[in-house]
């Protein structure tokens, strides 16, 4: 019984296998398109192209940018102030094993403490 039931089901799998290598000969389906060596190259529309005229696009509207807060503009000038600072002592700074990570938590914890004593 197991044995029967077993080779049906090892019958049964090589045929689900063996069906994409048989099914090659069979009609392309129409709404795939064509393979692509057997794909034509498409020919320049150079007579329409000299037809019309160049026709130029309006321009789409577009919002400009929005106006960033003053803790936008703060943080903006917090992260160039500290790159900067990281960037002149990086050899020291790595020699140490400080990261970029922990020395900018510093840097901005440094520059929140000024802002606070003024």
């Amino acid at each position: 019984m197991n044995r029967q039931f077993y080779s049906g089901v090892l019958l049964t799998a090589a045929l689900f296998a063996a069906q994409p290598a048989l099914s090659q000969n069979t009609v392309p389906n129409p709404l795939r398109g064509q393979p692509a060596q057997q794909r034509q190259p498409e020919q320049p529309k150079v007579e329409a192209q000299l037809a019309k005229p160049e026709e130029k696009a309006a321009p789409a509207a577009t919002k400009p940018p929005r106006e960033r807060s003053a803790k936008q503009r703060q943080n903006d000038d917090d992260m160039r102030a500290c790159g900067a600072s990281w960037r002149a002592e990086k050899d020291s700074l790595k020699a140490k094993g400080t990261t970029w990570r922990a020395y900018l938590k510093d840097c901005r914890a440094a520059k929140k403490a000024v802002r606070e004593r003024v």
